[in-house]
């Protein structure tokens, strides 16, 4: 469903512009909308954005597990609980919510990075780390050993 990475800015107001190939691909799902929430990769904060029928999907399947699983508990605490709903306007920008923006440590230039079904939102300078250290270990004939592929 999406695929790339794409460097935009965020304007002094907290907004950002949508990949014009993640908009495309909303448009013709029908979305005007995403939620957003709070994510970890690697120990490193970024967001997690999905469009609607997805994040029903996800929180369909995490309702299916137990209720009073700890695990569960925690997760939806800091997953769900921390997600938010947000209006693609007409240029196709979103306002990242200040919290949110705050919690992942958003500065001006971030970097969109495709999940398949959903996208995520990096601090760049964050990101350029994260991919440094996966090219490393992407680069040990185990690590593909472990995918299955």
């Amino acid at each position: 469903m999406f695929s790339g990475r794409f460097d935009h800015a965020i304007d002094e107001k907290g907004r950002v512009s949508i990949p014009a190939r993640f908009r495309e691909v909303l448009q013709r799902e029908g979305h005007d909308r995403l939620f957003i929430t709070n994510f970890f990769f690697s120990r490193e904060r970024c967001l997690e954005l999905y469009p609607p029928r997805e994040w029903d999907a996800f929180v369909a399947k995490i309702a299916e597990r137990g209720r009073f699983d700890t695990a569960v508990q925690k997760f939806e605490t800091f997953y769900i609980a921390g997600a938010q709903e947000v209006p693609v306007d007409r240029q196709g920008r979103i306002l990242i919510p200040a919290k949110l923006r705050e919690w992942a440590g958003l500065g001006r230039e971030v970097t969109f990075s495709a999940r398949r079904d959903h996208f995520q939102l990096w601090d760049k300078a964050v990101l350029e780390r994260v991919l440094r250290a996966t090219e490393e270990e992407v680069q040990d004939p185990a690590f593909f050993e472990k995918l299955n592929l």
